[in-house]
């Protein structure tokens, strides 16, 4: 087809600039930092850090009594991130802006409350080349929180004029991290640099159309940063899923003009600490949701493009965790498809079979998140010998009501798994909030007169969330899994104001303890 010929040329582009992963941020010590060429200088952390910037050599002495007077008057807020930008009419600036970061956080929020540090640059830092960053993080363990939210107040994805959606150069925000007024030490830098990099890709690709970004420039994308950073990648598509038994995965994405994939990436270093561990990422990648034939509303429908924000969340960690050099045995899954409408979608009363073997009634072709999900966790469990499984999606709309847009949900089946994921959420910022774990009480929702199970709950009254969950570990394990398993609803926490959070890479990465 013509069409497809010509998206192939508009592609191009697009998916040499991803494998790029182009980073609006470099990360650098003091020696870096200079005001030459810039207009404007920005400068967040607590009240207290701030005022350790003032004596650590990086404001230009001419600046220091504005910088005082503003420091002054700034009082933090508890939700938003309080800040005063001020006109400079010496010396080589034009505009200081400084963010004040509230220290105000309660038992259940991440205490360096590094989400006012991402809304902060999206406020105040723009991507022209013409703004250097000051992050003073208050504490050496609020660093890694700052440098990872950063760069989440940038966005990538933009179509505007001749952009097209990538940047041939792109001009970076000279970013300088101190704590106590100390620059953090190379290693950290590096470390800040590489993970940018994959949590600006993350958001990109959540942000970006889906006539753009399909199930084949996706593929495309993780075969291209494979080539490029020496990872395992196989891209299992079309006919091969059902040969596989891959029938949940195959079927959501069978109306699309690009159908579904199975992405599977590893990462297999030749010394490790625990020859015994190997870790998996499952990751919805659902492209664009329609609802399928059970079809959402117009309102309900717009924004959907983003319904693959945890595989992208998957990707970006698993990136940054290879380049990084973890030494733990590691697998990413990207579940791939478009939930699209036509004579060959699926429809209500249809019963698939999943790898695991049990089989599924569809009573809601919108709640097709899990179908590519238990797939992708039976492939895991099946191929890979999982001891840590993690999944990771845009599932429900109910997560917003179980713990809010500020906290993803997670479910997990041991007390351990659920333990270092909520110390990673407070470390990382990307905040995570327990659901009830018990499928004696919940699976029954799903019971079904024709098949195994249906697909969607019959009481959306009782704990829907955890539900969602318990579908994906009961159908893709089938009883068989003994290790650990943790399931994470981040449909709320991976968007804020219409854009990505890159939710999931900083809290992955830090659950492997990087």
């Amino acid at each position: 087809m013509a069409g497809r010929e010509g998206h192939s040329e508009m592609w191009k582009g697009f998916i040499a600039d991803c494998i790029k992963m182009p980073s609006s941020m470099s990360f650098g010590g003091k020696e870096q930092f200079s005001l030459e060429g810039k207009k404007k200088l920005c400068v967040v952390g607590t009240k207290a850090s701030l005022e350790a910037v003032a004596t650590s050599g990086l404001i230009p002495e001419p600046l220091i009594p504005a910088y005082n007077a503003m420091l002054a008057r700034i009082t933090p807020a508890p939700l938003n991130c309080a800040s005063l930008t001020q006109n400079i009419f010496e010396g080589p600036l034009e505009e200081l802006a400084i963010g004040c970061v509230t220290t105000e956080a309660s038992r259940h929020t991440s205490p360096h409350r590094a989400d006012q540090v991402r809304d902060f640059v999206r406020k105040n830092v723009p991507m022209n080349g013409t703004t250097a960053l000051i992050l003073a993080a208050p504490t050496p363990e609020a660093t890694f929180a700052y440098a990872t939210n950063a760069p989440k107040g940038h966005f990538l994805a933009k179509f505007k004029g001749a952009a097209d959606g990538f940047h041939e150069s792109l001009a970076q925000v000279p970013v300088t991290v101190i704590t106590a007024g100390e620059a953090i030490a190379d290693a950290q830098r590096d470390q800040a640099n590489i993970i940018a990099e994959s949590i600006q890709l993350a958001g990109r690709l959540v942000d970006t159309p889906a006539n753009y970004l399909n199930t084949k420039t996706y593929a495309e994308i993780a075969e291209g940063l494979a080539k490029k950073h020496g990872f395992g990648c196989e891209v299992i598509r079309g006919e091969e899923l059902q040969k596989l038994g891959l029938n949940a995965l195959f079927g959501v994405g069978r109306a699309a003009e690009y159908g579904s994939a199975l992405v599977v990436l590893t990462h297999d270093p030749a010394e490790v600490d625990n020859k015994d561990e190997v870790v998996c990422w499952a990751g919805k990648g659902i492209i664009f949701d329609t609802g399928g034939l059970n079809v959402k509303s117009r309102p309900g429908m717009c924004g959907m493009k983003d319904d693959m924000g945890g595989s992208a969340g998957v990707l970006g960690a698993f990136i940054a965790a290879h380049r990084l050099g973890v030494r733990k045995k590691l697998h990413a899954l990207l579940a791939l498809a478009d939930n699209a409408i036509n004579e060959n979608a699926q429809r209500p009363d249809d019963i698939v079979r999943c790898l695991s073997g049990k089989t599924i009634e569809l009573n809601n072709t919108d709640a097709e998140g899990r179908l590519v999900l238990c797939d992708a966790v039976a492939y895991a469990h099946k191929y890979l010998k999982p001891t840590c499984l993690v999944d990771m999606a845009t599932l429900t709309g109910a997560q917003g009501v179980a713990t809010g847009k500020h906290f993803a949900s997670i479910c997990a089946n041991t007390d351990s798994i659920e333990e270092q994921a909520l110390v990673a959420a407070k470390a990382s910022g990307d905040q995570c909030f327990p659901v009830v774990f018990a499928p004696e009480y919940l699976l029954s929702e799903f019971s079904s007169e024709w098949a195994d199970m249906k697909n969607s709950v019959a009481n959306r009254s009782n704990a829907q969330v955890s539900c969602a969950g318990l579908f994906i570990y009961d159908v893709g394990f089938a009883g068989e899994y003994k290790g650990d398993w943790l399931h994470v609803d981040m449909a709320y926490p991976a968007i804020v104001d219409g854009k990505s959070t890159a939710f999931g890479v900083a809290l992955l990465l830090k659950m492997l303890q990087v």
